[in-house]
């Protein structure tokens, strides 16, 4: 058998101008898909490349952020800590301070009671006091009792600063002298009680010197005299009433 030549030739063209279509037409292209495809790849991966190192630098950056958030918090919750027992130390201060000054009105208010208490009670027994020696004095009380209140006024009269004395010589010239006396003044008496001005006054007025007389059992014993303004004598009745003052202002001043 032998080889055609023609039909080799033919062949071998063929083949040449299978291969050329196949690489215009065929190989070309896919080559080209193929080079397209992998440049897509290689953008793709590029581009999760980039975005992977995007991620990881936005996780990076979130983790810092939150570590500055956690960071910011735990400065805060210190800080509304210390707030809080700053608050709780000033309303205990606070709390301290209202139950002191509640005990210290307490113990004022207690103080007030006490002494208005004792107050009371003092002036009650002033007044029974006083009530009990009025009723004794009104039993010994008796003319002999006003003969010598009526000595401790002439003593009484000549103790007189000179501004009483000038008073009493004005209203004696002005015919305002009043004597109040707890018993019925005899003659003799007011005649002893008008000599013992005028011993104080002195002879000018001599016989011309004239007084009202009053008599007020309330005084229980003793003399008053009233000159225009000025009151000076001696009677149980202002002796009592002096105690029963004291009586109930002893401790007052305390």
């Amino acid at each position: 058998m032998g080889i055609d030549v023609f039909t080799l030739i033919a062949q071998l063209v063929n083949f040449v101008v299978l291969l050329v279509l196949l690489r215009a037409f065929l190989y070309r292209p896919i080559m080209r898909v193929m080079r397209e495809r992998e440049q897509r790849i290689a953008d793709e991966h590029a581009a999760a490349k980039e975005a992977g190192e995007e991620a990881e630098a936005r996780a990076e950056e979130l983790r810092r952020e939150r570590e500055e958030l956690e960071a910011t918090r735990r400065e805060r919750l210190a800080e509304i800590e210390r707030e809080a027992e700053e608050l709780r130390e000033e309303r205990l201060a606070e709390a301290r301070e209202e139950a002191e000054a509640a005990r210290e009105r307490w113990r004022e208010a207690l103080a007030r009671e006490r002494d208005e208490l004792a107050d009371a009670v003092r002036g009650k027994a002033a007044a029974v006091l006083a009530d009990a020696l009025r009723r004794g004095w009104r039993e010994l009380a008796d003319e002999e009792l006003e003969a010598r209140a009526i000595e401790v006024f002439a003593r009484r009269l000549d103790g007189l600063e000179d501004g009483q004395r000038s008073a009493l010589a004005g209203a004696a010239r002005g015919g305002e002298l009043l004597f109040t006396t707890a018993f019925e003044a005899t003659d003799e008496r007011r005649e002893s009680l008008l000599a013992a001005v005028r011993s104080l006054l002195g002879e000018d007025h001599g016989e011309t010197l004239e007084a009202d007389f009053e008599r007020d059992p309330e005084l229980i014993a003793g003399v008053t005299l009233r000159a225009g303004d000025l009151r000076v004598g001696w009677t149980a009745r202002a002796q009592l009433d002096d105690l029963e003052r004291g009586w109930a202002g002893i401790g007052e001043e305390g």
